[in-house]
């Protein structure tokens, strides 16, 4: 699971999905099924995934019908020590995850992100 995470952020980085667009947000509603699903999308991305926790989560609507999921993940490794919250980013199409970034290597990205998002704007790729 990691290296789809890994794959996505070098995606992202270098702009080989063909470019980006930059779209409208807004702050949408905490729907308990939407949040369970993205919970779910973002702990799969951790070596034990019922371990983790999540604050200040939040979902914004974008303007091309995406969505996208900000917050601050706390996963925990096999070996019992805990990365501490760390900021995340995903973003999915209907029932697709087009891009998700957890971790210590990705929280500058999915904080610089996640901002640009609250205020307004964003700029993503075209995957």
């Amino acid at each position: 699971m990691h290296k789809v995470a890994i794959f996505l952020v070098i995606a992202a980085a270098t702009g080989c999905s063909g470019g980006t667009t930059k779209v409208s947000t807004k702050s949408a509603p905490l729907e308990p099924g939407e949040v369970y699903w993205a919970k779910n999308q973002l702990a799969v991305q951790t070596d034990l995934p019922g371990e983790a926790r999540f604050q200040n989560f939040e979902i914004m609507a974008l303007s091309n019908g995406d969505r996208v999921y900000c917050g601050e993940m706390n996963a925990m490794a096999r070996s019992g020590i805990s990365e501490g919250f760390v900021p995340f980013y995903m973003r999915r199409s209907a029932g697709t995850v087009k891009a998700v970034n957890t971790g210590a290597d990705s929280a500058e990205f999915s904080a610089q992100k996640c901002a640009e998002a609250r205020n307004g704007a964003l700029r993503i790729n075209k995957v």
